[in-house]
């Protein structure tokens, strides 16, 4: 399929193919010096082709936020699914029994007593039982529960419950993301090994069965990696990185895999020119949770200038002196990966300027 990507119409995500093989092989390298099991989460790619490099690479098993991505993901063979998610609502739990029957193993995550006994209830029913993590809330203030005490009472009544089985503890540290420095960012993931390693310890106390701990963000993971209190790491944005990831300091441009491709469609003034690239092709976001990290919409290659705005269907760049001619194709590392990939429905694998292949975003839109 070997062409020159420039003939791609655009907007068009794109993938280098020599990046992205490397950031799977880096993080597979990782957890093994670490001896910890490495579970990508998928909501970066939403690929089931990505998803077989990462298994292939060593992966343990796979993560994903929503049953329909789980559901994407069996259909390719994937048959050791995590839903890092807490999982509420009648159509979902049938939902989740229907998939249980199709995979080898399959569990998600509960942090409250009415959630884990409506799952108990519909899982006994029918004869099966279902692996289920305690979601633990270590600072993030999302989902999750946050103090020991509910930790434990939660704990000993999944215990009790027929139709569900206890498989471990999870979290995520996702405040690492306002980390301000790398030091900062150092701490959150030393201290998210350090805090569930503890949590385990006193619930095994009250003879309660831990068998995994479930944790990790990419820019905490090389930290939290090293703590050793950790049995699986689960990270996704790594496989692409992006511009929020090298504002953290937790990579470099050169370990963005993703970009962006779009044409120059108008140059209105000497300081401006415009692109078919708007929030539909490169997103709005210029940080994660609320804060603001980047001062543009994506990172040009090869350019000198900055995309201040962004409508729909239009990006517009501010420059001092750069040279941009209409028709020209310009790559753009967005700043948020996961939210781009969301908005595609293919993406080009590339080598520099060759296309190697087309691939489907087949995980891409599914939100239940």
């Amino acid at each position: 399929m070997e062409t020159n990507f420039h003939n791609i119409d655009t907007p068009a995500l794109l993938a280098e193919e020599s990046i992205l093989l490397r950031n799977i092989r880096s993080k597979q390298q990782l957890a093994d010096r670490n001896g910890i099991g490495l579970r990508p989460h998928i909501k970066t790619h939403k690929s089931p082709y990505i998803a077989n490099l990462q298994r292939e690479a060593g992966a343990s098993g796979i993560a994903v936020a929503k049953i329909s991505e789980a559901e994407v993901l069996a259909v390719h063979g994937f048959d050791d699914i995590q839903i890092a998610y807490v999982i509420i609502g009648d159509k979902k739990v049938e939902r989740l029994y229907e998939l249980s029957k199709k995979v080898r193993k399959i569990s998600c995550c509960v942090d409250s007593i009415t959630g884990a006994k409506r799952l108990s209830d519909y899982f006994f029913d029918r004869g099966a039982v279902l692996d289920v993590f305690i979601k633990i809330d270590i600072g993030y203030n999302r989902t999750g529960v946050e103090k020991f005490s509910d930790i434990l009472e939660l704990a000993l009544f999944v215990n009790d419950l027929p139709g569900i089985k206890l498989n471990g503890i999870l979290t995520h540290a996702g405040m690492g993301y306002g980390a301000k420095t790398l030091d900062e960012l150092m701490m959150i993931g030393y201290d998210e090994g350090t805090i569930m390693g503890k949590y385990a310890q006193k619930l095994r106390k009250s003879n309660i069965q831990i068998d995994e701990i479930s944790a990790g963000s990419t820019p905490t993971s090389n930290f939290l990696a090293q703590s050793k209190e950790i049995t699986e790491l689960r990270c996704g944005n790594y496989v692409f990185h992006d511009m929020i990831q090298v504002s953290l300091g937790s990579c470099i441009i050169s370990d963005c895999a993703l970009s962006v491709l779009a044409t120059v469609i108008s140059k209105p003034s000497n300081n401006r020119v415009v692109i078919d690239a708007g929030s539909k092709a490169l997103n709005l976001d210029k940080g994660v949770n609320d804060k603001v990290t980047l001062s543009g919409y994506g990172f040009i290659y090869d350019k000198e200038a900055t995309i201040l705005r962004l409508s729909e269907e239009h990006g517009v760049i501010y420059h001092d002196c750069e040279k941009f001619e209409i028709g020209e194709k310009i790559r753009i590392i967005p700043n948020h990966a996961c939210t781009v990939t969301n908005l595609y429905d293919k993406l080009y694998i590339v080598d520099n300027d060759k296309l190697i292949r087309s691939i489907d975003i087949e995980a891409r839109g599914k939100s239940q």
